[in-house]
């Protein structure tokens, strides 16, 4: 009797756990299929943008020039 329940607690058990078994690499698939995805994504973003040169050269901005007058030490006053 005992041997019996035995045997099923075994049948079921391995039923269940070659289901979740099944259900856990159907999910470790997906996973893979969205990673493989992502990384394509990845490389089309590090293709080179070919940008088309403009009409006119940009011009970097002068920087003002300062005035050359005495430097005041805060650092003496200290």
């Amino acid at each position: 009797m005992v041997a019996v329940e035995y045997a099923e607690f075994l049948q079921q058990f391995r039923e269940r756990t070659a289901k979740r078994m099944e259900e856990f690499e159907k999910a470790i698939a997906l996973t893979q299929r969205k990673l493989d995805n992502a990384a394509e994504d990845v490389e089309k973003k590090k293709q080179p943008v070919v940008v088309e040169s403009l009409e006119k050269p940009i011009r970097m901005a002068r920087r003002q020039q300062r005035g050359r007058g005495p430097v005041k030490s805060v650092l003496r006053e200290a």
